[in-house]
């Protein structure tokens, strides 16, 4: 199984240096081509439907102009970024594919509901790469982190803010014996191939116990991976602050999780690992549905 593909998606604010960044430090090891894709509303959509309410056409036709000269400076301020990252790497820009030893990268723009574009976008990926949210990169940075997560199919690297996204060595697993884990341990294959040490932690419990567990790992050393286990008492406490904290304290570089293990609507009521790690992320993690 390879890894030949990843795709930034980013919004023209300052979230979109640290999107780069990760999405370079995913593909590097791989050689793989990097997509990154400005995304927007279009305007007339959000705004047309107003007519009516209210709002005269000529009204709506200044706002309109307002909200296309907002879309065009976020478009330009992402693709000043892109210029920057791609100079400051020395990174080679392609429009198809082509035989390379080193990462390539292509600049595009999708125009559309974010969700709806982020969706679509990437099921023809890989790896996605999407900032943790916070508020002040409003709505959009959720909707798109969620998009990524449900409706791709694929792999979503959430990526902290003020965080450097070094070479990944050493991965953390967060294991529960879900599907969702096992999706997540499936597209992060390549990278826990490579990386020098693997550390799968669990809850033990009298579901997943520790032979069990012992297992799982042995069904990562049949991959060559380098894994250990190590287990922790699951019973008290944040199961998402405590299984970052077992990462850091390892020194690994990378998180490894199942997305939403529980129905959408159970988290939303409940709260649950996925949007803790969603908000409160203190180091990259690679989620899967």
């Amino acid at each position: 199984m390879s890894l030949k593909t990843v795709l930034a998606p980013v919004l023209g604010n300052e979230a979109d240096a640290a999107i780069l960044n990760a999405a370079l430090a995913v593909a590097t090891p791989h050689g793989a081509h990097v997509f990154v894709a400005h995304i927007h509303r279009d305007p007339r959509d959000v705004l047309v439907p107003q007519v009516g309410m209210g709002m005269s056409a000529s009204m709506i036709e200044t706002l309109v102009d307002q909200a296309e000269s907002f879309a065009n400076e976020a478009r330009a301020a992402s693709l000043a970024a892109f210029d920057k990252w791609r100079e400051d790497n020395k990174l080679v820009m392609v429009e198809k594919p082509t035989a390379s030893d080193g990462v390539t990268v292509s600049f595009e723009t999708l125009v559309g509901e974010p969700t709806t574009m982020v969706a679509q976008r990437s099921r023809m990926v890989d790896v996605i790469c999407v900032i943790a949210p916070t508020e002040r990169e409003g709505s959009d940075a959720m909707a798109i982190a969620e998009a990524a997560m449900l409706q791709s199919g694929k792999a979503t690297m959430v990526v902290p803010h003020d965080v450097e996204f070094p070479a990944v060595k050493t991965i953390a697993v967060g294991w529960n014996a879900s599907k969702e884990a096992a999706a997540a341990i499936a597209h992060a294959m390549p990278l826990l191939e490579t990386a020098d040490k693997v550390l799968v932690m669990s809850g033990i419990d009298s579901e997943l116990t520790e032979e069990k567990l012992s297992v799982f790992v042995d069904s990562l050393l049949w991959h060559g991976v380098k894994a250990e286990a190590k287990t922790f008492d699951a019973s008290s406490g944040s199961i998402s602050g405590r299984l970052q904290a077992e990462a850091r304290e390892a020194g690994a570089q990378l998180l490894v999780l199942g997305a939403y293990s529980h129905s959408r609507f159970r988290e939303s009521i409940f709260g649950g690992v996925t949007d803790d790690v969603l908000t409160e992320t203190r180091i990259p993690v690679l989620m899967a549905h």
